[in-house]
């Protein structure tokens, strides 16, 4: 479930000179997220996370309800089967091929991300694997590009900002959308 990071050159004076690779990346461990982005991404993602399997029974039903009466009623993924999502299944949406996703992604989720991982690695997983905008894959490269600093010393606002990121990388790229990101 961990993706390459990138490779890292250094000058002769031990600072970075460059990264290399198509994915920009810097895994950060559970231990170095601060509460705030931590608390600010369950808000957002999965607000039941800590209390849960990997699959969200009463969420599911809210939002196959809405959307079988045709109201945005949210979404049905847990935090663990975006992971699952991300690295097993496929992100097809709609028909049959997305019912056999969605269900499998809750199979995968139950059976065998939760059955192996704690919630902190899979947490970890989480944020360290997406594209985030402006060329930044993972929490860590994406507070060094927005906030030429490390997650672990991000604020609340900054924690604000990076868990809308997971929601719309493009929409809300505070370089791209300033307006879109402050909201």
């Amino acid at each position: 479930l961990y993706r390459q990071e990138s490779s890292i050159i250094y000058d002769k004076n031990g600072k970075v000179y460059a990264k290399l690779g198509t994915e920009k990346r810097e895994k950060v461990s559970y231990d170095q997220l601060p509460e705030v982005l931590v608390d600010a991404i369950v808000a957002t993602e999965d607000s039941r996370y800590f209390q849960h399997n990997g699959f969200d029974l009463p969420r599911f039903l809210k939002a196959s309800a809405g959307q079988l009466l045709g109201r945005d009623s949210g979404g049905a993924s847990t935090l663990t089967m975006q992971v699952s999502k991300n690295n097993y299944t496929s992100t097809t949406a709609s028909g049959f091929e997305g019912i056999k996703r969605k269900f499998t992604d809750i199979y995968l989720s139950i059976f065998q991300i939760e059955k192996n991982y704690t919630k902190e690695e899979i947490l970890e997983f989480y944020v360290n694997q997406p594209y985030l905008g402006s060329g930044s894959y993972g929490v860590e490269q994406a507070c060094q590009t927005y906030f030429g600093k490390s997650v672990k010393d991000i604020n609340l606002a900054e924690a604000a900002t990076i868990a809308g990121l997971f929601q719309a990388p493009n929409s809300y790229d505070p370089y791209l959308n300033p307006d879109l990101s402050e909201q």
